[in-house]
């Protein structure tokens, strides 16, 4: 008999458009199948506060777990899967399984909404090797000059891109900044920025390239594929 362990996933809180993102709650799957969410009470915490964080709106009491209506609650997030656009959605992601559970869902592709900032961040702390999926954060600040705009219109799918540890960061000792034709074009989200600043602390060759951009006379998001070895 196979035993399943539990799985976490981070609930991320921003403060507005491209702001700070801070850890605020914690999604785990349980062996037996069942659901419970948390908010995590700590430093991250009593910022987002100070920042206008009020809560989840399903989940009101900051200070209690909740384990009823809760992958419900949170699949709201997700794309119906008798739209016609699903397939793309999957394929976007390189998602191969139409039947993947709504967790997996939510792990993998953040399920960030257009009417609130909120997303979900699989840390990617135990499987070695692995690779994954992130959207390149904080581009909006890197492309104010000509030459930048330039930078990003030459993105293209497959090409490369340099991590660098960034400790020296006063928002997040594990900032990871990703260059590209050694220029500063962004960071890692927070969440994946930790595990990867950990594996370049130790002498991992983490690597990067863009896979996709999604842009319409401006590039409005880029998709990152992170490749930590064994």
């Amino acid at each position: 008999m196979i035993e399943h362990s539990e799985r976490k996933i981070y609930l991320i809180w921003q403060e507005a458009d491209h702001g700070s993102r801070h850890v605020i709650g914690e999604l785990t799957e349980k062996a037996s199948g069942h659901y419970v969410f948390r908010y995590l009470q700590g430093p991250d915490m009593s910022e987002a506060k100070k920042r206008g964080f009020a809560g989840y709106p399903s989940f009101p009491d900051l200070n209690q777990a909740y384990n009823e209506n809760v992958i419900e609650s949170f699949s709201m997030r997700l794309p119906s899967r008798s739209r016609d656009d699903f397939k793309v959605f999957l394929k976007y992601w390189e998602i191969e399984n139409p039947s993947i559970s709504d967790f997996d869902l939510l792990s993998i592709t953040g399920a960030k909404l257009p009417t609130d900032h909120f997303e979900f961040i699989d840390p990617h702390t135990e499987k070695r090797p692995t690779d994954f999926l992130t959207e390149l954060a904080g581009f909006h600040y890197y492309v104010k000059s000509g030459d930048d705009v330039q930078t990003l219109k030459e993105f293209r799918e497959g090409d490369a891109v340099q991590l660098v540890r960034d400790p020296a960061n006063i928002e997040d000792t594990y900032a990871v900044k990703v260059m590209y034709k050694n220029k500063h074009v962004g960071y890692l989200k927070r969440v994946h920025a930790r595990t990867v600043s950990e594996e370049l602390t130790v002498g991992k060759q983490v690597s990067s390239e863009i896979k996709h951009v999604d842009a319409n006379g401006i590039v409005n998001s880029v998709l990152l594929r992170i490749k930590i070895p064994a």
